[in-house]
C-alpha cells in the first residue's frame, strides 16, 4: 500500500494530503477567483465558501481546518471581529488563519497579525502563487507556535511533577518547616523589639518594609 505524499512547504513543513480550508468572503466574484487560483495552486486543496460570518460560526463549529481565510470588510463586523472569534472556538482555535485585505491596507494586515492571524494577502494583483506561499507559510507558522506551546507546556508539567515529588520527601518537608518556623521566629522577633520602643518612625519602616516586600514565602 503506497502511503500518500505530502506537501513539503517554503519552510520545509510537511502538510497533509489534502489541506481542508474555509474561506469567508461576501462577494462571490471574490470567493469563485480565489477558488481558481487555489485550483492553480500547487495544492491539494479542498476549500469551503461561506458568505457570512453566521456561516463561518457554523462552520468552525463543527468542522476542524487546516486554513481559514477572512475578509476583511464584511457587511456585518470586520475581520479582526472574526478573527477574535475563531480564536476562542474550541475546534479551529489554533488553526492557520490568513487576513485578506484590499491594495495598501497594510495598517490592517499589521493589526491582524498583531492579533495573531499568520499571514495576510491582498486581493487585487493576487496570484496563485502568492496565495499558495501565504497559505503554507501561515500553516508552517500555525504549527511552529502550537509545537512551542506544547513545549511550554511538557517543561511546566516537568516541574510541577518534580516539586510534588520533592513535597512528599520527608526530608525537604522538614528543610520548608525548619525555614518556615526560622522566618516566622525572626518576624515575631523583630516586631517585639519594636513595639517595645518609643520610636515610631522605626516601627512605620518595619511595617512599610513588610508592605513592600516582594520576596515573600509562599507554600501551597
Amino acid at each position: 500500500m503506497s502511503l500518500p505524499v505530502q506537501v513539503v512547504g517554503p519552510h520545509g513543513g510537511a502538510f497533509p494530503p489534502v489541506i481542508k480550508a474555509l474561506l469567508l468572503d461576501d462577494s462571490s466574484f471574490d470567493r469563485a477567483r480565489i477558488r481558481r487560483l487555489g485550483q492553480k495552486a500547487d495544492l491539494a486543496l479542498q476549500l469551503d465558501e461561506v458568505a457570512s460570518v453566521a456561516e463561518m460560526k457554523e462552520a468552525v463549529a463543527h468542522q476542524v481546518y487546516d486554513l481559514i481565510m477572512i475578509d476583511y470588510r464584511l457587511p456585518q463586523g470586520d475581520g479582526l471581529g472574526v478573527l477574535d472569534y475563531i480564536q476562542q472556538t474550541a475546534l479551529n482555535k489554533e488553526t492557520a488563519t490568513i487576513m485578506v485585505t484590499g491594495e495598501g491596507d497594510m495598517e490592517t494586515a499589521v493589526t491582524a497579525m498583531r492579533n495573531g492571524c499568520h499571514d495576510f494577502l491582498t486581493k487585487d494583483g493576487m496570484t496563485a502563487e502568492q496565495l499558495c506561499f501565504a497559505m503554507t507559510t501561515a500553516m508552517q507558522t500555525a504549527r511552529n507556535k502550537r509545537d512551542v506551546a506544547a513545549q511550554h507546556a511538557h517543561q511546566h508539567e516537568v516541574i510541577r511533577q518534580g516539586l510534588t515529588e520533592a513535597l512528599m520527601d520527608r526530608r525537604v518537608q522538614s528543610t520548608v518547616v525548619s525555614l518556615l518556623r526560622d522566618q516566622v521566629s525572626t518576624a515575631l522577633n523583630a516586631q517585639a523589639r519594636l513595639l517595645a520602643t518609643d520610636d515610631h518612625r522605626a516601627l512605620d519602616v518595619f511595617l512599610a518594609t513588610i508592605a513592600d516586600d516582594d520576596d515573600d514565602f509562599i507554600f501551597n
